[in-house]
């Protein structure tokens, strides 16, 4: 009854230790390179026994552009391995840009190493949008000369019509060049012309008074030696007047 009990209980520990058998199990990319054409870009994934017994595997893998997953595969669901598991080839005909294929397993027993459970590898994708912009970048350069031509050509014809202007209007410009002032400038010289004209005006006044005074003092001073030439024979007069009765007294 011992040993039958024994049997049973080694009977039903037996996968509990299968299960947790150490072991260490990697996966790797398979790509030929880093840039690819479109058409011509193709991938695997491989699961291989480093260490320990067969097991199962469950293997998925992810292709993503700028955070966002593009494609998602999932080879292996519980398959079993022994020594090394390979996916089938994938053409997923990627558009053109930058892109990273992250692979991934997970094993049912007890992996020593998970850092070799994970493999990344980064690709480009080449197409038609960098022959595009290569084509676009020829063009620019090819209507860039023409574009130089056409504004030397509208330089020379605006330098062409320009003397024919300057010369329409280049006696205006050279006394306006010659006699460069300021509106401060001008107010001065309004000024000053006032002041010269007031000062004319004073000036005619002036000469106009004095003329008139000269020739008032001339009537003035004629009739004061009037007055004197009456005064003197008056004067003359009474004298003589006064010697006559003086002499008649006597």
């Amino acid at each position: 009854m011992r040993l039958a009990a024994l049997c049973a209980v080694f009977m039903l520990m037996s996968p509990f230790s299968a299960f947790a058998q150490e072991c260490d199990y990697g996966i790797e990319i398979l790509v030929d390179g880093d840039e690819f054409e479109s058409q011509d870009f193709k991938w695997r994934m491989r699961a291989m026994k480093i260490e320990g017994k067969s097991t199962n595997i469950t293997g998925t893998a992810e292709i993503e552009s700028g955070g966002n997953t593009v494609k998602s595969y999932k080879p292996w669901t519980s398959d079993s391995i022994a020594k090394q598991k390979t996916s089938n080839e994938y053409s997923p005909n990627l558009k053109p840009g930058d892109y990273e294929i992250i692979a991934e397993i997970s094993v049912e027993c007890d992996d020593t190493n998970k850092d070799n459970n994970v493999d990344k590898k980064e690709i480009t994708i080449k197409g038609e949008a960098e022959k595009t912009d290569e084509t676009k970048s020829s063009n620019n350069k090819k209507t860039e000369p023409i574009k130089a031509e056409e504004q030397d050509a509208e330089k020379t014809s605006l330098q062409s019509t320009i003397p024919k202007r300057n010369a329409a209007s280049e006696p205006k410009i050279q006394q306006s060049s010659t006699n460069p002032k300021s509106a401060e400038e001008f107010d001065n010289v309004i000024e000053l012309k006032a002041q010269n004209n007031n000062k004319a005006k004073e000036t005619q006044a002036i000469t106009s008074n004095t003329i008139q005074n000269t020739q008032n003092g001339v009537v003035y001073e004629s009739s004061n030696e009037r007055a004197r030439g009456w005064i003197m024979v008056f004067l003359l007069t009474l004298s003589i007047l006064l010697n006559i009765v003086l002499i008649w007294k006597r």
